[in-house]
């Protein structure tokens, strides 16, 4: 489904409204897809790729350190913080075995890769956010923090340097 012009400036203006917004509200308030929602992000606040850089993405993931791994549902926001280990292809998933992160994920459902670097609340924040064919996310892995809860330099920087190695 195309989102309307009408509905992406109410989006738009939902954004700019509240710059910290959690996305999925956004989307729900208006009726549209969280890929829809950061469709309307500004083009300094995200990158968006072919879903078929999957295993290449996850691959690359499992080099930055503890990172925070979230699903959301409607019914509850799930949070695993951990490194995310090497994965492997095999029936159609991408398999984790590790701890506290593992599990199998639908490689072939992922439409699109977002690199998100914007408010959430009040803290500034980086995540590669993997989006389904149906415009859902699927999950988020948000960028690890220290003990002051502060985003970790190196990895940030490595996140922004691969963003643009894969979005160019």
């Amino acid at each position: 489904m195309t989102m309307t012009d009408e509905a992406k400036t109410k989006v738009k203006n939902a954004l700019a409204e509240t710059p910290g917004a959690v996305l999925e509200q956004v989307a729900k308030e208006n009726g549209v897809t969280v890929a829809d929602v950061v469709s309307c992000l500004l083009p300094e606040q995200v990158r968006t790729i072919s879903g078929d850089k999957f295993e290449a993405v996850m691959t690359e993931i499992s080099t930055w350190g503890e990172i925070t791994f979230i699903v959301a549902t409607n019914d509850v926001i799930f949070e695993a913080k951990g490194e995310v280990p090497t994965g492997s292809v095999g029936r159609g998933f991408y398999n984790l075995h590790g701890k506290p992160i593992g599990g199998h994920l639908n490689l072939n459902n992922c439409a699109s890769i977002s690199f998100v670097s914007r408010p959430l609340f009040t803290s500034d924040t980086h995540s590669v956010q993997f989006y389904n064919h149906d415009g859902g996310c699927m999950f988020k892995i948000y960028l690890g923090r220290d003990a002051d809860r502060k985003l970790i330099p190196e990895q940030v920087a490595t996140f922004k340097a691969y963003r643009e190695k894969m979005a160019g």
